[in-house]
């Protein structure tokens, strides 16, 4: 598998990684939960193509979307999901410091959403699922899983059209 191979993994095994490929399929699903939750709205571009010109800031996720849906609620939801990505990184065996860092990250979005109004707009642009992600791969380019666990360029997954291109619907 190289980077370009990536593929979203809506399941995985809920226990440590015994092997490589089980490493590689626990690394995926939490890669596909922190985009669904920060920055899924690559998948409205067929519906919605005005989406495609946003800059990769400005993408938001379902985190987002529930949060302006269901105010308060939504963020309690958000919140959850987040925790569900932070256990499935602790499945790799992160040190202490690491998920406390995560768990900063999430309860600061949380409180951010929480803020009426100009909350929803700063949750777009604080994405601590994204961030999580990141300290996750870190971890794991230092761990004994860095050679089994493949990280792909942030570029290979929820692609943005070309400028020029017909896909999407778009075209010059």
């Amino acid at each position: 598998m190289t980077s370009a191979d990536f593929q979203p993994r809506w399941t995985c095994n809920y226990r440590r990684p015994k092997n490589p490929i089980e490493a590689q399929h626990l690394y995926n699903h939490i890669r596909t939960v922190a985009y669904l939750l920060d920055a899924s709205s690559e998948w409205l571009i067929p519906t919605f193509p005005f989406l495609a010109s946003l800059p990769s800031e400005m993408q938001f996720g379902l985190d987002s979307v529930i949060g302006a849906a269901l105010p308060g609620l939504g963020d309690a939801i958000g919140l959850i999901l987040s925790f569900y990505q932070l256990f499935l990184s602790m499945l790799f065996g992160l040190p202490l410091n690491v998920i406390g860092i995560m768990v900063f990250y999430i309860f600061a979005d949380a409180f951010i959403g929480l803020i009426p109004f100009i909350g929803e707009f700063l949750d777009v642009a604080f994405k601590a699922n994204l961030y999580n992600l990141r300290l996750l791969e870190k971890e794991l380019k230092r761990s004994k899983w860095a050679t089994a666990v493949i990280i792909p360029q942030y570029t290979d997954w929820i692609p943005r059209p070309k400028k020029g291109s017909k896909k999407f619907g778009m075209s010059k």
